[in-house]
């Protein structure tokens, strides 16, 4: 079901510490975010909560862990069903309201961003409304908005840290926060709204509606990151296939005729990553130089695909990501190191196979990488262009 978060105020998810008191949110909500938001809530409604207990969760010692706890006062609990399906439910990045992510194909005029944008993959990287039709264009990320790049609207936050000993001000601990504060803003009434919207399934809208207001991100104990939640109403698109299909041969057709491509019995479509993706390249024991078909062959065997294609080429933005679990008991709460792809990244792929068959592997994934469940590693076909 689709889900709407309504912030009351500004939100700082994931932000990389650049320095050691400046923090700069993200503009989107993985959904492992969003599911430590709903353990804490059960958590802090919880009667047997007790902060102290320590559980074994395959073989390693957490606490603050949400399990059904099938006590005499669990039974009466408004929570007891999202207690129980916590572990089970699956939920999705969530994304500014109305907005998309844009493909890393997608180039854009230095010049004047008016002129709107290219696609590597079905054009040739230039500007034609440029004088001369040659403008200089360069790649973009981020997110797209009615057709135009899209920012939210961030707002500094300044805080000092506490000391925990003496309940005063920590000497030196001033630090600034940059959070979202805005995903709609109109200068002249001025009117804002800061919203975000996602999916999770495996729940149902009345066990989902019993949450009055969730904080999401961090710093919230001191008022950050307090939403409310709202279940949309969400018509139940079915995939047309032949519509999907004709998609697909009009993006052959066109990357075969920009790329030079002379050959009827190969056929071309593209995925683009609309999350990002946890993926195990194994590259700990490389120390020699690769090829670009031995590259192509470790971008195929991460992504774990099981139909015969062949990586063709890859748009990408990879980093190594170690996060932190905080529920881990002990002083090491490091999670173990991954290589993160960045929502937008696009793999082309080649294949002699009919496009059905290519739909039909391909719609029976739920993504790729490690973490689905959470939101991320999904996908969807690249046509070429905004779309």
């Amino acid at each position: 079901m689709k889900v709407r978060l309504n912030f009351i105020s500004p939100f700082v998810v994931g932000g990389i510490k650049l320095v050691s008191n400046y923090i700069e949110s993200i503009d989107y909500i993985p959904g492992n975010v969003i599911r430590a938001a709903l353990a804490r809530y059960i958590l802090n409604n919880c009667h047997y909560y007790d902060p102290d207990e320590v559980v074994t969760i395959d073989g390693i010692q957490k606490k603050n862990w949400v399990y059904f706890k099938d006590k005499p006062r669990c039974s009466d609990c408004k929570l007891q069903t999202l207690c129980q399906k916590l572990g089970d439910i699956r939920i999705s990045f969530f994304y500014p309201k109305d907005t998309m992510v844009i493909p890393s194909t997608l180039m854009m005029c230095k010049m004047d961003p008016h002129h709107g944008f290219v696609d590597r993959l079905i054009q040739q990287p230039r500007c034609a409304k440029c004088e001369g039709g040659r403008g200089r264009v360069e790649f973009v990320s981020g997110l797209l908005k009615d057709g135009k790049k899209y920012n939210v609207v961030k707002s500094f936050v300044t805080r000092t840290a506490i000391n925990r000993y003496t309940g005063t001000a920590k000497d030196g601990s001033l630090y600034s926060l940059l959070a979202v504060s805005a995903t709609l803003q109109d200068q002249n009434t001025g009117y804002e709204e800061n919203v975000f919207e996602g999916q999770i399934l495996g729940l149902t809208p009345q066990e989902l509606s019993i949450i009055d207001e969730l904080r999401i991100g961090k710093y919230t104990s001191v008022g950050l990151g307090r939403c409310n939640v709202t279940v949309m109403d969400e018509k139940m698109d079915t995939p047309d296939v032949s519509k999907v299909i004709q998609s697909l041969k009009e993006f052959d057709a066109q990357y075969k005729r920009n790329n030079g491509i002379n050959d009827d019995g190969c056929r071309y479509f593209a995925i683009k990553f609309i999350s990002d993706a946890k993926l195990d390249f194994g590259f700990a024991d490389v120390n020699e130089y690769m090829s670009t078909d031995q590259y192509k062959a470790v971008w195929l065997k991460a992504l774990g695909i099981n139909l015969d294609v062949q990586v063709e080429k890859v748009y990408a933005e990879v980093f190594n990501f170690r996060g932190y679990d905080t529920s881990k008991v002990g002083e090491d709460k490091r999670e173990q190191p991954v290589h993160m792809v960045e929502k937008g990244s696009v793999i082309v792929f080649k294949t002699h196979l009919a496009f059905d068959k290519v739909i039909d592997y391909f719609g029976s994934l739920e993504g790729f990488g490690q973490d689905t469940d959470n939101g991320f590693g999904k996908f969807d076909y690249h046509f070429g262009g905004v779309c």
